[in-house]
């Protein structure tokens, strides 16, 4: 099997006054085609860390190479899943391939992007 989508991981937790965490951020750095091979990886690597609504996903999509409807729709799926859970999913740095096809399909405007994997913002409306 010719495994062309990798998936890196980051933590950091965010401790607040009485010592007690109050936010956990995970990036993953998505590198290659993110397609019908690439796309259940995300999946099982991201469903996880949404179940805390305390936690902010950044998904870092400066290296994605490629990304068609399976892609999108874990992305889309992802994002419905931070949304029932309360937890934050950003999309940091989107190459220009995943620019192209939010456009395209008019997806843009239902994910936060951010332009740098340690931006966290206001994740309650998305930026267009």
């Amino acid at each position: 099997m010719d495994n062309r989508f990798w998936i890196g991981r980051e933590d950091e937790e965010t401790i607040g006054h009485e010592g007690e965490p109050t936010e956990a951020r995970a990036v993953l750095r998505l590198s290659g085609e993110l397609d019908l091979e690439g796309a259940p990886s995300l999946a099982e690597a991201a469903g996880p860390l949404l179940k805390d609504a305390s936690r902010t996903l950044v998904l870092d999509c400066h290296d994605v190479t490629f990304c068609d409807s399976s892609g999108l729709n874990t992305l889309l799926n992802l994002r419905q899943r931070a949304a029932d859970s309360g937890a934050r999913l950003l999309l940091a740095r989107p190459s220009a391939h995943v620019r192209h096809l939010l456009r395209l399909t008019h997806t843009e405007r239902v994910f936060h992007v951010v332009e740098a994997t340690d931006a966290v913002g206001d994740a309650s409306a998305p930026r267009s």
